[in-house]
């Protein structure tokens, strides 16, 4: 990973500490954010009643594209779930991505999605409990 992809790294993990930590006192974080920053922006939500952390959108320079940077930011957030319950990638369209991400154990978000969108799958991960 070259050194602008780990800068967009390190501000897309500390915008996620941000929003979670403003929308943890509430018993129902609810949110849609545009992270943004010059190299690229990460549309994000939580719905309410949601519990997960859904990554909706992600649009990334050319010049760090393919080095992780979307990977390691989903890494990180499953090793710092904050009040989330898990996390959610939706409408990948990175086939890689989303065969790398099962192999993982992330499962569709539903019946529906995995036989209708599966070329375009939304997975879900559930956080480990404590």
């Amino acid at each position: 990973m070259n050194n602008q992809a780990k800068h967009l790294l390190h501000h897309l993990c500390c915008q996620y500490d941000e929003l979670s930590k403003d929308f943890e006192c509430r018993p129902f974080p609810e949110f849609s954010q545009t992270i943004t920053h010059p190299l690229g922006h990460c549309y994000v939500r939580c719905p309410v009643g949601s519990q997960r952390f859904s990554i909706v959108s992600v649009h990334f320079d050319p010049s760090v594209r393919g080095q992780g940077v979307l990977t390691a930011f989903i890494d990180y957030v499953n090793a710092h779930p904050h009040h989330y319950q898990g996390v959610e990638v939706a409408i990948i369209e990175n086939a890689h991505l989303a065969k790398r991400l099962i192999s993982r154990g992330w499962q569709y978000k539903s019946w529906f999605s995995k036989r209708f969108f599966s070329k375009k799958p939304t997975l879900i991960k559930h956080f480990q409990s404590a």
